[in-house]
């Protein structure tokens, strides 16, 4: 009765497996980030382990390691005959222990992750056959289906029960779609393409913006200017009066205006970059000649005449948001007439904004290739929370945006292509607010590349492997472009901080004895881990560095002592005769 309930136990188990479907909502799919990096072009299984690397199981090149950076490939070749017999991969699970198991075309093997080393499973004569299936049960058990058998493997790889079953298609299939820890669907197509199914971040809606109350820099062409002036910007406030900032100066266009006709605001400002009406009618503007400036009742005030490269202003209680050419996001407080240097704090790398705007609190900069949403601290207790959103998702696309504005209350729209839309962001659950945990994924020293195992936090270097060369993950395979490294010697207080998507560090001329290194890391909304991951790496002494060598040294020096003195014994001796 057992033997004949077996096939049927596991047709249940298999089917939990085969029979995944993605969350409701509308999906855009694109191609596996690293697929281009693959020797062969054909995946037979998909598969995450619980640390979060995507494991692919190839047609004809073996198994592929992606933490996102890059892949990682384990196959039988003339260089690693100890891996596997076969490199056609036809099933992958794992265990309770953590260890892969993985079916191939003739044989099941066992990844230890702990040292990546590979081991057959015991029974030699099973090595042969064909594993089409595998599934991991709650005990130390793993269930396959292989040569038309149901086998069970106990923890250590020896078959404990081998059973023959009716072919079973629910069973037989490979492992095709797997959903990720962040609710992706990945699958494969009929090529053996791998593909993820991505719910999107935001969408956008066309919008007539002529009869909105717009306040931000509205296209030049509203500005309804006479003759040949060159525009740099204009303002639109919610009452529908238009500033313009041209090379000779503002002018101001009022609905109320007699004929429509435009005036200039004052004098002659010279070239004017950038500006911002405040609530109380004082005209803030970033000028060529006297720098950053503000208006108001023909009383000019100088603010700061250092700034004189804006791309935008952005007035907001008391406070103007100000962004550079060269990439910069400034805060001039207008009560204390102070400047505050906010481009670290929200990861500036020097790209400049193309424009600015202040909404509920929230900072929003627009580039030609992403959104970035600022919320600066109001208390040193509070978190800096950055959002990227980036144009591969949103609709239409590709989507190269050229204005951001605001109706001044909550909404958010963008001019892109001679069109306007309203932006609409979608909830995106567990993935805006997940912390990075941070793993080291790889490194490379003068002896090779190896992987360090599960939540390592020591690497024992060889005595001449004095440089090492580190790559590190937070697992997020869709995102890491997006990803911010930061690292420091355990003890320092100034981080160093690597390029956004660059996940290498490399420690060169190393002594011995022990080196203590912090990493952090960002998410991809651009907020930070708040503890760091620690690793350790003691590099062993040379031979000359060893205690024996300083014993040899030790006692070299006491005979020569003895030499000497015993020389100078015999010849005060010599002398005295």
């Amino acid at each position: 009765m057992m033997k004949q309930s077996i096939p049927f136990l596991l047709s249940l188990v298999f089917l939990s497996i085969c029979s995944s479907s993605p969350a409701g909502g509308q999906e855009r799919v694109v191609q596996v980030p690293n697929f281009h990096k693959m020797a062969s072009a054909h995946v037979r299984v998909l598969f995450q382990d619980k640390e979060g690397y995507m494991w692919y199981g190839m047609k004809s090149d073996g198994l592929y390691r992606d933490d996102g950076y890059g892949l990682t490939n384990f196959r039988a070749d003339f260089l690693h005959p100890e891996v596997m017999m076969n490199n056609e991969i036809t099933a992958l699970c794992e265990d309770n222990s953590n260890r892969l198991w993985i079916g191939t075309k003739r044989g099941l093997y066992i990844l230890d992750k702990k040292d990546y080393s590979f081991h057959p499973t015991g029974d030699q004569k099973l090595q042969i056959w064909t594993f089409d299936a595998l599934k991991a049960s709650m005990g130390d058990s793993v269930w396959a289906y292989a040569n038309q058998h149901v086998l069970v493997y106990d923890s250590q790889g020896h078959c404990i029960s081998q059973t023959p079953a009716e072919k079973n298609p629910l069973v037989t299939q490979n492992r095709k779609e797997v959903t990720d820890q962040r609710g992706n669907l990945w699958s494969i197509d009929d090529n053996g393409i791998p593909y993820v199914a991505l719910h999107p971040t935001a969408e956008l809606e066309e919008v007539e913006l002529t009869s909105l109350p717009l306040c931000g820099n509205v296209p030049a062409t509203w500005a309804g200017l006479p003759g040949e002036r060159r525009i740099h910007s204009v303002w639109r406030s919610p009452d529908s009066t238009k500033y313009v900032s041209t090379h000779t100066g503002v002018w101001v266009l009022k609905p109320d205006s007699p004929n429509g006709e435009p005036e200039q605001v004052g004098p002659n400002f010279g070239v004017v970059k950038a500006l911002s009406p405040g609530e109380d009618g004082t005209i803030y503007m970033n000028t060529e000649w006297q720098g950053l400036i503000s208006y108001k009742n023909g009383i000019i005030t100088k603010l700061d005449t250092a700034i004189r490269n804006a791309t935008s202003l952005f007035y907001d209680q008391e406070k103007l948001w100000i962004s550079t050419s060269d990439g910069r996001l400034l805060l001039y407080d207008i009560n204390s007439k102070t400047m505050d240097d906010k481009s670290k704090e929200c990861c500036l790398q020097g790209d400049s904004p193309i424009d600015i705007a202040v909404v509920e609190g929230k900072v929003w900069m627009l580039f030609n290739q992403r959104l970035l949403i600022y919320s600066p601290r109001k208390a040193e207790s509070d978190k800096v929370v950055l959002r990227y959103i980036f144009p591969a998702d949103l609709e239409p696309r590709p989507a190269f945006f050229r204005r951001l504005y605001t109706d001044g209350i909550s909404r958010i729209f963008l001019e892109c292509e001679q069109k306007s839309f309203e932006l609409k962001l979608h909830d995106e659950g567990q993935r805006s607010k997940a912390m990075a945990k941070i793993h080291l994924a790889s490194y490379f020293t003068s002896s090779g590349t190896y992987c360090p195992g599960m939540d390592t936090h020591l690497l024992n270097l060889k005595s001449d492997e004095r440089y090492v060369h580190l790559f590190f993950t937070t697992l997020d395979h869709l995102h890491t472009p997006h990803v911010r490294f930061a690292f420091r010697n355990q003890g320092d207080k100034e981080w160093n901080y690597l390029e956004m998507g660059q996940n290498e560090i490399y420690l060169t001329e190393l002594s011995k004895g022990e080196h203590t290194i912090e990493v952090i890391a960002t998410n991809a909304d651009g907020l930070w881990i708040e503890n760091p991951y620690t690793l350790t790496i003691n590099c062993q002494p040379r031979w000359w560095e060893t205690i024996w060598a300083y014993m040899a040294y030790t006692l070299a020096a006491v005979l020569i002592l003895c030499l000497c003195f015993w020389a100078g014994r015999k010849t005060s001796h010599h002398a005295s005769r």
